[in-house]
């Protein structure tokens, strides 16, 4: 009984090795082929184009000041035109840091040539630039918004800074007064300066 399952054993394992010597000499026979890449990735799909880097002087955020006594800078945009309506203060039970959010506008404290404070915002409804040919849906806009900024007793100089154009509009710093800055009521911000 012992001299069969051997018999067998070899004789399945001699099937084994001939099956496998048969599947390696298929396989030398084939003509091997290159299969080409590049038809795949060229098929009438086009490369997106490589963005455009631009490289700008702007500083970073710096830290957030932490501040219990913010200002609100009450900012109109006009038809194109941003307008300081007035300042106000506020109180708030705990400290709070400058969120730092992305935006088109910021107001930017400077202490000399320092960036010490960057509160960015958007105002509500004026969405990205309409590319060429298309109608402008901002051109007859009137919007409003309250920007939160830390009262702090530092920085010596308060810009109000359109990205998308590079303007920027000198605002009154320090802000003295209970109801609003040394500005008018109704005044726009000092456009003379621009970068």
């Amino acid at each position: 009984m012992r001299a069969r399952l051997i018999l067998t054993c070899a004789a399945s394992g001699a099937v084994a090795a001939a099956c496998i010597l048969a599947a390696l000499t298929s396989s030398a026979d084939e003509t091997r082929r290159t299969i080409d890449v590049s038809r795949v990735i060229d098929a009438a799909v086009p490369l997106p184009a490589t963005p455009d880097i631009v490289i700008t002087k702007t500083p970073p955020d710096p830290p957030a000041l932490v501040e219990r006594s913010q200002w609100v800078f009450d900012l109109r945009w006009d038809r194109g035109d941003v307008w300081l309506v007035g300042v106000h203060p506020l109180d708030l039970p705990a400290p709070q840091a400058t969120p730092r959010v992305m935006g088109r506008f910021a107001l930017e404290l400077f202490e000399g040539p320092t960036l010490i404070e960057r509160a960015r915002f958007d105002f509500p409804l004026l969405g990205a630039p309409e590319p060429d040919g298309g109608p402008s849906l901002t051109a007859k806009l009137r919007t409003r918004i309250g920007v939160m900024f830390p009262a702090t007793g530092r920085g010596t100089r308060l810009d109000l800074v359109d990205r998308a154009t590079g303007h920027r509009w000198a605002l009154p710093w320090p802000i003295v007064g209970e109801g609003s800055g040394p500005a008018p009521q109704t005044s726009r911000p000092d456009a003379s300066r621009s970068d």
